[in-house]
């Protein structure tokens, strides 16, 4: 068994871990600090940012990825719908207070002190370094896909390399 967080380890990740529990999807998100192990690094969190095609303006607080102790490695573990389709990016950070303290506090979270947080946050996103399925965003920055086992047909979400014909100028007369 190879052993977490070792080089041999990170070879196998292509992204997200899922696996079927019950009736649902368990993912662990994977994120390889470039810095190394805490006593090298200055990260103090990294940030989950993740939307499905339909939940946009979720009330969830914010979550953070956790360092495995003596490893460069952050995981997250979460479960999902096996219908879910969406996208995720990370944001490392070396702050603790990229989030009003209020935003951790209330049963739920204000959606102004949310957007404040995430607004700050969203310009330094990075896609999923280990998701071959990556893009930059609409916002200009990098995410990457995630879709579950029976998430229905999107037409497009499943083409990503896929060639298209250059884009033509039309004159209307």
């Amino acid at each position: 068994m190879l052993r977490t967080g070792s080089e041999e380890w990170w070879q196998t990740l292509q992204g997200p871990q899922c696996r079927a529990v019950d009736d649902a999807i368990e993912v662990t998100f994977w994120w390889r600090d470039p810095a190394g192990d805490e006593t090298h690094s200055p990260r103090r969190r990294v940030w989950l940012y993740i939307t499905g095609v339909t939940d946009h303006h979720q009330n969830a607080r914010p979550q953070s990825l956790t360092r495995l102790p003596g490893t460069d490695a952050w995981s997250w573990r979460t479960t999902l719908s096996p219908t879910w389709r969406g996208s995720y990016c990370f944001i490392p950070s070396d702050r603790d207070d990229d989030f009003s303290p209020e935003v951790f506090s209330a049963d739920a979270p204000d959606r102004a002190l949310l957007r404040e947080g995430w607004r700050k946050l969203l310009p330094r996103a990075i896609a999923d370094p280990l998701n071959p399925h990556s893009w930059q965003g609409g916002r200009g920055h990098g995410v990457s896909a995630l879709e579950m086992p029976q998430a229905p047909a999107q037409p497009g979400w499943d083409q990503f390399n896929e060639a298209h014909p250059p884009a033509r100028c039309l004159e209307w007369r």
